[in-house]
């Protein structure tokens, strides 16, 4: 009897001791991931809160000028009372809701019609694919090799007796970056939203089936939630990239003709690098940060209807 009792007590000190080894090493665990993710923190902080806090620091004063003051919300009264501003973020806004409204759906469409497996989608994809591994400064320059006179573009739209002419006509260069935006990134869409039905489990789809759904209410009720995640993930992205589009206009048209097609990323550069106005251009950075941030809540907001990515 005392012998096994003493072998009952040795086990559960056995077992104790082992428990008490595995939240040791658990803990061990959490505290030395911690410190891995540390590094990835740090550079987050100097990357991204740095040049923010720099930027605070230039919009209330006037940095590199003759006499460096405090003007405190001066630079900020400035910049919304400038004209040339506020157009400049009108048109990018307008911009954003254009190429979004196109690129969203049409991505989508491609996905679902590239989705089935076969050689000819494989081969349709992979040409899909390209248009978004390129950088935006080629793409600006392969678009103004198409559409000047002696481009493709250019003698197609000759030939054809169009009268189109982007370098004077603001809405015809308008119309060319719009186009030029998609060609470029309705492929980002594309395979984003493919990644995500690759993933999904096709089961309720063959139930709606079977129960007789439409083709939208299958889409509707069960992909569509389905793919929700990926969808509003890419669709920030995109409305980001496109309120900070830069290079690919002044490639094209220069912001032209005139300042007709000047979006808010070329007026900022002008203001704080050309003309070397730092305390306006941080101003207007600034104001510009905000505005996104705001549209982009928005989007997450009505995308979701107000469930958010959590």
């Amino acid at each position: 009897m005392t012998m096994l009792t003493t072998g009952y007590n040795l086990n559960l000190w056995i077992r104790f001791i082992s428990e008490n080894s595995l939240k040791l090493m658990a803990a061990r665990r959490s505290a030395v991931s911690k410190y891995l993710i540390l590094p990835a923190v740090v550079a987050v902080l100097v990357v991204g809160l740095v040049p923010f806090l720099v930027l605070i620091n230039y919009s209330v004063q006037t940095p590199y000028a003759e006499q460096n003051v405090f003007v405190a919300f001066n630079n900020f009264r400035k910049i919304v009372s400038e004209p040339r501003f506020i157009d400049a973020l009108r048109r990018n806004i307008i911009f954003s809701a254009t190429v979004l409204s196109i690129e969203i759906p049409l991505g989508l469409l491609l996905a679902f019609l590239l989705y089935e497996k076969s050689k000819v989608n494989a081969v349709i994809s992979t040409f899909i694919i390209i248009p978004a591994l390129v950088p935006p400064i080629s793409i600006g320059l392969l678009w103004r090799l198409l559409i000047r006179t002696a481009g493709p573009l250019g003698q197609l739209a000759a030939l054809m007796n169009l009268g189109y002419d982007p370098f004077k006509i603001p809405s015809h260069a308008y119309w060319t970056i719009v186009l030029m935006d998609m060609w470029h990134w309705t492929s980002l869409i594309t395979i984003v939203t493919s990644a995500g039905l690759a993933g999904m489990d096709r089961t309720p789809v063959l139930s709606a089936r079977t129960e007789g759904a439409t083709r939208w209410q299958i889409f509707r009720h069960v992909e569509l939630p389905a793919i929700s995640f990926p969808l509003v993930f890419v669709s920030l992205i995109r409305l980001i990239d496109s309120l900070k589009i830069y290079d690919e206009v002044i490639i094209l048209t220069g912001g032209g003709p005139g300042l007709t097609n000047e979006y808010i990323s070329q007026y900022l550069k002008t203001i704080a690098i050309d003309q070397w106005i730092i305390g306006i251009g941080a101003a207007g950075s600034l104001i510009y940060n905000f505005i996104v941030l705001m549209l982009c809540y928005l989007l997450l907001i009505v995308m979701t209807r107000g469930r958010g990515l959590i």
